[in-house]
């Protein structure tokens, strides 16, 4: 009889999270900042965009967790990290890109690829990621 892989499951809080070593099929809740982690061969973060009707809405949210806001009524998309960064603006459309980005993107959209939101940064010709709150990192199509 074959037998299945194991699934381990761990709550923690985000200030423990690295104290927890990367162990491939471990999944770990982390309460304080909503966000959970999937351990294959390295930790994968998966973040939930939390809905709200509009903007008014979002700015009355006295206590923000971690993590993006899509405003349904101004179709924005926001992040908070500490501070609020819209991240979208009203006319702008999210793109998934299933295989590559495009070469050459365009402002005021969001392109997501393997999990990650980037953003087109005309003045250096290049991509940046905006879903990963204070860390930048470049992406070269």
């Amino acid at each position: 009889m074959a037998t299945k892989p194991s699934m381990k499951f761990i709550t923690t809080t985000s200030d423990k999270l690295n104290t927890i070593a990367i162990n491939p099929g471990q999944l770990i809740f982390v309460s304080d900042t909503r966000v959970i982690y999937l351990d294959t061969d390295v930790r994968t973060s998966y973040q939930a965009v939390i809905n709200v009707y509009d903007d008014a809405t979002r700015r009355a949210i006295q206590n923000p967790i971690e993590g993006y806001y899509y405003t349904r009524q101004e179709n924005v998309l926001w992040s908070y990290f500490g501070s609020w960064v819209q991240i979208t603006g009203q006319d702008s459309n999210l793109i998934f890109a299933d295989e590559e980005l495009p070469y050459v993107g365009e402002d005021k959209k969001v392109y997501v690829h393997n999990d990650t939101m980037y953003r087109w940064d005309n003045v250096n010709a290049e991509y940046y990621s905006v879903s990963g709150g204070n860390s930048w990192e470049d992406y070269t199509a």
